[in-house]
């Protein structure tokens, strides 16, 4: 870049300290390593004006209509402001303003799903360089996945081409795309939005930034496998009880399994009611740190049913030795692969083979998973930072941002 200090505006959904996810923590992470030499001033759809110091960088929560209070609001809320943000420019209009005041040089857009279209068509009227990190699927799919139905969708839905289209078209030309994992980079080139030379992979955390812990059993006359994250349908923690089970009935080998994390209480009864079933021991302690529940477990069950962007959780775990068994869908086989640690794959839709696969890994005869890319592999925010040096500099062609 040049000497001066170029100016950079962070677009995002939601911020620090306020709201905290995953995308959030990473966006934060990539803001802070702009702001080692650019001036960046963060802005943020919220239901107040306000602004605040987050350590070098400056957040500017800017009203819009129909804003949601909170990231979990009521569905009407929730309803109310998606339905605005795609169909009424005005919910964007202070916003633009806002960043139209700071004078950007290059706009940086994470999440922007609670402004629709508006904004990069605001930046792409205006000329302005711009980087667009895609944490996951949401401009290509209403439901952020493919699990519809209780099946990955083969194609993309009729309705997911139109949203397609809408964000093809408010995609200024010359945009560079930052991607969480190679399969969302694939599935946005599918989609136009973006094309293999105008994108860049980083993942939100690469392994192990730390000597990895030995794998051990707790108890040789138990097996204690652990789920963590979100409780719901969805992470497919159902066939990780069926799979527990059938390795109970297939080796005599007791089995306790573990089910970290908050979701829906209802949902906890069912997984209950499952576990008594199948015959095994259940608990649901609540929220765990990884490091506190790596401690408590022999293995790690992954079993998600729709096609995770990246799959934090099995790097958080991959650094701590702690071996996992891992469904092979979307972000999942990469996160894996980044992590440093010991893994197979699985398909949990099959409790009897996902047993089998189980009893390989535990006994280190699983087939080696070759790891792709993982010594060149980049973090997120170095791989924000060279894109936006990129877009900076004007070192691509203008033309190779998305497809005609």
């Amino acid at each position: 870049m040049t000497e001066s200090r170029p100016r950079i505006a962070v677009l995002a959904d939601w911020w620090w300290p306020d709201e905290v996810g995953g995308a959030e923590r990473s966006a934060q992470a990539a803001a802070r390593e702009l702001a080692g030499f650019a001036e960046v001033s963060v802005f943020v759809p919220s239901t107040a004006d306000s602004t605040y110091s987050d350590g070098p960088l400056t957040v500017h929560t800017v009203r819009r209509p129909f804003a949601r209070r909170q990231h979990a609001d009521t569905r009407v809320r929730r309803g109310l402001e998606f339905l605005t943000a795609w169909l009424l420019p005005l919910v964007a209009s202070r916003l633009t303003r806002r960043i139209g005041a700071f004078r950007p040089d290059v706009v940086l857009a994470t999440n922007i799903s609670r402004t629709g279209p508006w904004l990069p068509r605001w930046v792409k009227a205006r000329g302005l360089r711009y980087v667009r990190v895609f944490h996951d699927l949401s401009d290509t799919c209403w439901r952020r996945s493919r699990l519809k139905d209780s099946r990955n969708c083969e194609t993309v839905c009729g309705e997911c081409r139109v949203k397609a289209g809408i964000m093809r078209g408010a995609t200024p030309r010359g945009a560079v795309s930052v991607c969480v994992s190679g399969f969302v980079r694939d599935e946005l080139v599918d989609a136009g939005l973006t094309t293999p030379a105008a994108s860049l992979v980083g993942y939100p955390l690469i392994g192990p930034a730390e000597p990895v812990r030995p794998a051990r059993r707790i108890d040789e006359t138990l097996l204690v496998v652990g789920y963590l994250g979100r409780i719901d349908p969805v992470k497919g923690i159902e066939s990780a009880i069926r799979t527990a089970g059938a390795y109970q009935r297939n080796t005599g080998t007791g089995v306790r399994v573990l089910v970290a994390g908050e979701g829906q209480p209802a949902y906890t009864r069912t997984l209950a009611e499952l576990a008594r079933l199948e015959g095994v021991a259940l608990h649901l302690p609540g929220r765990m740190t990884v490091d506190a529940f790596c401690d408590s477990v022999d293995v790690v069950l992954i079993p998600s049913r729709w096609m995770e962007p990246f799959g934090r959780v099995a790097v958080e775990v991959g650094r701590t030795g702690t071996p996992m068994l891992v469904s092979p869908l979307g972000g999942l086989p990469e996160a894996a692969a980044v992590s440093g640690g010991a893994y197979a794959y699985a398909d949990f839709q099959d409790p009897e083979r996902a047993a089998v696969a189980l009893g390989e890994l535990l006994a280190g005869a699983a087939p080696p998973v070759t790891r792709t890319g993982g010594d060149a592999a980049m973090t997120l925010p170095q791989t924000v930072v060279a894109a936006t040096r990129r877009a900076w500099a004007g070192a691509h062609d203008a033309t190779v941002g998305r497809r005609p």
